[in-house]
């Protein structure tokens, strides 16, 4: 199991490397508060061509391959496939991380990212999904974990609207 600090270090190299993205799932409920544990890295990611180019570049760097995948498939990641698919569940040097095209609960990255939070991650910053779009990724997405976290992020949420009227 990663902890914390890799999981954080591992959104620095994507950082690092340029890559226009918004930190989501587990980390991101962590980055809000959230008492939840993760073992991965959620990101979704911005579709413009130059965003996808260097992705695409910096995948091989980390040695990423996509789980589920037979050794001998000939899938490639390529700018064209990052624009195609709706998501990749990735093993890389840095630990699992998951990359998203689309995110179930939400219309589209460019709404996504106008909502997010910017969050220092401990000497740098990147901007993190909103509470209310992880509340509705995790209603749209409905799986047994995520009643847990829906319930979680509500309960977070109602604490922090509540310290606002104060």
């Amino acid at each position: 199991m990663r902890n914390l600090e890799q999981l954080k270090e591992a959104v620095r190299a994507f950082h690092q490397a340029e890559i226009e993205f918004i930190l989501i799932g587990g980390l991101a409920m962590i980055s809000h508060g959230a008492n939840t544990l993760t073992q991965d890295v959620d990101l979704a990611y911005a579709l413009d061509p130059q965003n996808l180019e260097r992705l695409a570049a910096f995948l091989p760097t980390i040695h990423a391959r996509v789980l589920g995948r037979p050794a001998n498939d000939n899938f490639v990641i390529t700018p064209s496939t990052l624009a195609g698919v709706k998501f990749l569940n990735l093993y890389t040097s840095l630990g699992e991380v998951d990359i998203m095209r689309t995110i179930p609960g939400v219309d589209s990255f460019e709404d996504l990212q106008e909502r997010a939070v910017p969050m220092d991650l401990g000497s740098f910053i990147v901007r993190v999904a909103s509470l209310d779009d992880l509340i509705a990724m995790k209603r749209a997405a409905n799986r047994p974990k995520d009643q847990n976290h829906l319930f979680e992020l509500l309960a977070l949420k109602k604490l922090i609207d509540e310290q606002e009227l104060l």
